[in-house]
């Protein structure tokens, strides 16, 4: 019986190795019946499906692949030309009427005027002084139209001498052009002496001090009544007009390089001794190079 079982199988082999399509069902054999079993009745209709069994558990996980290479970065592309400009939107819609503001204070004139001289004022005193006799402040200092001066309590100073640092025995150029050094001993020079007192009312005023310390003075400023002749502001003569007459305006002045800068002070006063009104008023410079008082 084993026998004719393994020829049946051998025989279904052999069907499907040469690539027949078959299917069989299995004859139950019992005793000697396996004798009556043919390879014919063992291969004989479809088989019904079985029930499908349990799924099988997952398997592993496989390998991580490698990394693959970056790729090529593209290049950005060209900008591109600006859009239409749109359509003009619609005006937007009238805003309500504000209310009505108060009613201000009648403005005080002489107020008024009073608060801009102030505000003017306080201008002032954030800008440099024009001149001297408009500064506060005493001492080396550089004035609004960028010139330098020494002042001295609103007085121009154009000559200082305490330590015989400086030689006075100068030429007449360099007492024309000025000498010496603002913050020590100095001259200011002819040229820019004649330019602060042509025309101007000046005062002239010598301070000294002794060698026990005291501080005599001398000062000349402007005698009431009418003026001498010398630089001032010109004035023609209806009778002969070709001649111009300067009428002197101030106390101290003094003639440009042409009448070799002449002295003109009058009006003493002070502690000091008078040495200019009396012997040098109307007398030109005079310097080492150029004797002007022969």
């Amino acid at each position: 019986m084993l026998l004719q079982l393994t020829a049946a199988l051998l025989y279904y082999t052999s069907l499907v190795s040469g690539q027949q399509r078959c299917s069989y069902v299995t004859v139950p054999v019992c005793g000697d019946d396996v004798n009556n079993v043919t390879p014919g009745s063992l291969i004989s209709g479809r088989s019904e499906k079985g029930v499908a069994g349990p799924p099988g558990k997952m398997g592993p996980s496989g390998f991580t692949g490698q990394k693959g290479d970056i790729g090529a970065v593209c290049l950005k592309g060209d900008i591109g030309p600006p859009g239409e400009v749109g359509l003009r939107g619609f005006p937007g819609l009238k805003g309500e009427k504000g209310a009505v503001g108060q009613k201000g204070e009648a403005l005080d004139l002489e107020d008024f005027k009073r608060e801009i001289r102030e505000r003017f004022l306080e201008i002032e005193n954030l800008l440099p002084a024009v001149n001297c006799s408009t500064s506060s402040v005493s001492g080396y200092q550089r004035l609004r139209n960028y010139k330098k001066a020494v002042c001295d309590n609103g007085w121009t100073v154009f000559q200082r001498r305490f330590d015989g640092s400086v030689d006075f025995q100068r030429t007449w150029q360099e007492y024309k052009d000025g000498f010496g050094k603002m913050e020590g001993e100095f001259w200011l020079g002819l040229d820019k002496i004649f330019e602060l007192t042509s025309g101007q009312n000046c005062k002239l005023k010598i301070k000294m001090t002794g060698f026990d310390d005291t501080t005599p003075y001398a000062q000349y400023k402007k005698h009431k009544g009418k003026g001498k002749v010398c630089p001032g502001r010109p004035k023609i003569n209806r009778k002969t007009p070709t001649k111009n007459v300067f009428r002197f305006r101030s106390s101290f002045a003094i003639d440009d390089e042409s009448e070799n800068y002449r002295l003109h002070v009058s009006g003493f006063s002070g502690t000091a001794g008078d040495s200019l009104d009396g012997h040098s008023n109307g007398s030109p410079f005079t310097t080492k190079d150029r004797d002007n008082d022969r």
